[in-house]
């Protein structure tokens, strides 16, 4: 399976790609399981290893990187969430506070005076 750090493996290649794909839908852990062919527990194990973060983690920096383009485009938050795969504002807000340091409408109010 996965030789080393950094080395990846047709199954976390398939786990990447299928996570990226499906960023803005529910993605269970059997999802990953029928899409890799491995358990939960060396899915994340091998995740972990080669992406350096968990898949779930990973599912959600991607979604976070589409909404934070979509705010600064002037979208509206609540419909950025939605449309990101969040479930409401708040779960937008509580993520996007804690991977930027900040809340999406003030991440707004910067991209509106840059613009």
């Amino acid at each position: 399976m996965v030789k080393g750090p950094g080395k990846t493996s047709p199954d976390m290649r398939r786990i990447r790609d299928y996570l990226i794909a499906h960023a803005f839908e529910p993605v269970t852990s059997e999802d990953l399981e029928r899409v890799s062919g491995l358990d939960r527990y060396q899915i994340a194990r091998a995740f972990r290893r080669v992406h350096g973060s968990s898949p779930h983690r990973f599912l959600v920096m991607r979604r976070l990187q589409a909404a934070r383009k979509r705010i600064g485009e002037g979208a509206k938050i609540a419909d950025v969430a939605a449309e990101t795969g969040f479930a409401d504002q708040a779960h937008l807000t509580r993520w996007f506070r804690s991977a930027y340091g900040t809340t999406p409408g003030r991440w707004a109010q910067m991209a509106a005076r840059k613009a």
